[in-house]
């Protein structure tokens, strides 16, 4: 080997070596990025999950005095408290004045649309709600007004309460949030 050679060689040895030192801090550089990036990332995943319970909590806060009254058969340019009034009223031989009413609001712009009733107490909504029965066979129909996500639960709820009613000797209902099985 001539001496010019060994120079090149140690040269390229230590431009290997340089790169590699190189290489190895840009890797290093890189891995802290996409460590902090996933601790953000988990982070913002349990911020999320937060506030999205918190809306959760402010809607159904937002919707515990109200109900959805199906069937009423009126125009949206008809429905009034003073129309609610009357039919529940009527339907359920309760007593239900304008003050219990604080806002009603068609869901919809068709005829026989379901109608969103504010009242005005919690203790109203429940004495109606629990008056429902009596409208069987009628063609109104009175249901809780309820978030997505509670709407979501109870469509699961329903399925379990099917599977469960296949045996009838079992005692079988959704009360709230809740399946109960087998209660006497």
């Amino acid at each position: 080997m001539d001496s010019e050679t060994v120079p090149t060689i140690q040269d390229l040895y230590k431009e290997i070596r340089n790169r590699t030192e190189i290489k190895e801090f840009i890797e290093l550089k890189i891995l802290t990025q996409i460590e902090a990036t996933e601790e953000r990332v988990k982070d913002v995943e349990i911020e999320n999950r937060e506030l999205r319970d918190r809306i959760e909590r402010l809607e159904r806060e937002s919707k515990r005095k109200n109900i959805i009254i199906f069937g009423l058969d009126k125009e949206e340019s008809d429905i009034s408290s003073e129309l609610v009034c009357v039919t529940l009223n009527s339907s359920l031989k309760i007593d239900l004045w304008g003050a219990d009413i604080a806002d009603v609001h068609p869901i919809d712009r068709n005829k026989n649309c379901p109608v969103k009733v504010e009242l005005s107490t919690v203790s109203k909504k429940l004495q109606i709600l629990s008056k429902g029965v009596e409208l069987k066979g009628k063609n109104i129909s009175i249901s809780r007004d309820l978030t997505l996500q509670q709407k979501e639960n109870l469509r699961i709820l329903s399925e379990h309460l099917a599977i469960a009613r296949k045996d009838p000797s079992v005692k079988s209902l959704i009360t709230g949030d809740k399946l109960v099985i087998g209660s006497k």
